[in-house]
């Protein structure tokens, strides 16, 4: 996916001057075929008068490289439009845009984590897409389309797309004589098999937040558990494996406090663990380091309890959303904003700056010509499942309630009796329609 993490650091300067070219011509393009297209209130956007819209996102490192170059590009190709950038913390993000929302003062551009486009959209404060002049759902992956959807409305398009899977140090299950897992039974064995008194066999995320219930999911969802009854065996059995690694000394206790980056790939950076759960946006930290694919580190889908079963991944990455409140002019420049991005060139460089997948499947063809380190991420996101599909916008209390039961079940409480407490709050949720 990423073609600067392929070919090296000079080549990568070279990589990011034609992309910002690249970035230059699609964002000029649009402009230009958006006004052809839009006709009235559109043509404000591209008039001479001066019109600023707002954007608020939560990124850092590669991430807010690629949002600064993207908005720098695209007001060099609309001299009339100013892009106000604020990037919140993650941790502040949601609840920020949420006060906002009920104050009525939505910022014009949003770039939300994709579980919490229902939730906002409740709120009726962002504008439906698919209201606005060229929008189309045609070209792109359904998980990506669906994760815009509320209420029969379009509400975004997704930045990009990204999933988890299984990092492993190559010298490490070597010199523990094992191959990399595809089953339960074998993680839990390779696990052991590559603990050491200088290292874990394995470490993941089983923080208290939804990063830890996004790497649970692809265990339980691929055994055929649902949110919808996480007292099931199907669901049991997925945490049990988690619990078993941390019992048997396989992984440490400290996985309740460690987060997907930079605490686990510093993690698996240090040789402090064997293998570790996490995605394509850790690949600048192990560049940095000079580790190298298929050398150094190899990547394997998330094992499943039975072989011959589908992993079934969450869908990740963030999506752009346009904030109702701002006047005509605001709104059709944040789409303008919005409908860069989706150009292919456009999209498979910003993508690539931020190491995730492009939500376009014929961009992401082109994109994994470039080496194989994102074959695995490539392969899950095609079966990847929106994490609102059950619950729509009341799918973060559901991802609470599973993320307190995951701590709870590894501090001591038996694994059935921490997802029937669990049960009990769920079952009290309502499903959101979606």
């Amino acid at each position: 996916m990423r073609k600067q993490h392929r070919i090296g650091r000079q080549a990568r300067t070279a990589v990011a001057v034609a992309g910002a070219t690249l970035l230059a011509v699609t964002a000029a393009a649009c402009s230009s075929s958006s006004s052809s297209s839009a006709g009235g209130s559109n043509s404000n956007s591209n008039s001479n008068s001066k019109v600023t819209i707002t954007e608020f996102d939560y990124y850092t490192g590669g991430a807010n490289d690629a949002i600064n170059a993207y908005n720098a590009q695209f007001m060099r190709a609309h001299p009339n439009i100013t892009v106000k950038r604020t990037a919140v913390p993650y941790a502040n993000l949601i609840t920020k845009i949420l006060q906002d929302a009920s104050a009525g003062d939505m910022p014009n551009l949003l770039i939300i984590d994709n579980p919490n486009v229902p939730e906002v959209a409740a709120t009726g404060q962002l504008v439906p897409l698919d209201t606005m002049p060229g929008f189309t759902t045609s070209g792109y992956t359904t998980g990506a389309i669906s994760e815009c959807t509320y209420q029969g409305k379009q509400y975004c398009y997704p930045i990009g797309t990204n999933a988890v899977g299984l990092f492993y140090n190559k010298a490490m299950l070597a010199a523990a004589h094992v191959s990399p897992p595809t089953t339960w039974a074998q993680l839990q064995a390779d696990a052991k098999a590559a603990t050491t008194s200088s290292h874990y066999g394995i470490a993941f995320d089983a923080t208290n937040d939804e990063q830890s219930t996004w790497q649970l999911e692809p265990f339980f969802w691929s055994n055929g558990a649902s949110l919808t009854n996480v007292s099931t065996p199907q669901f049991q059995q997925a945490l049990q494996v988690w619990v078993n690694m941390v019992k048997d000394g396989s992984a440490s206790k400290s996985v309740l406090t460690w987060g997907q980056d930079p605490d686990l790939t510093q993690q698996f950076l240090h040789s402090k663990a064997a293998m570790i759960i996490d995605g394509p946006w850790i690949f600048p930290e192990l560049n940095a380091a000079g580790w190298k694919y298929n050398q150094q580190y190899g990547i394997v889908p998330i094992p499943v309890n039975k072989s011959g079963q589908k992993v079934i991944a969450p869908l990740g990455g963030e999506t752009a959303d346009i904030g109702a409140g701002g006047s005509s002019a605001q709104q059709h420049a944040a789409w303008e904003w919005i409908q860069g991005l989706q150009q292919p060139a456009t999209m498979e460089h910003v993508t690539s700056m931020m190491y995730y997948l492009p939500s376009k499947p014929a961009v992401v063809q082109q994109y994994l010509q470039g080496g194989p380190e994102y074959n695995v991420f490539a392969q899950e996101t095609e079966n990847a499942r929106p994490r609102t599909t059950e619950y729509g916008a009341n799918y973060p209390k559901v991802s609470q309630a599973i993320w307190t039961a995951i701590q709870s079940a590894i501090t001591g409480t038996s694994v059935s009796s921490a997802l029937q407490t669990a049960q009990g709050t769920i079952s009290g949720i309502s499903k959101v329609s979606g």
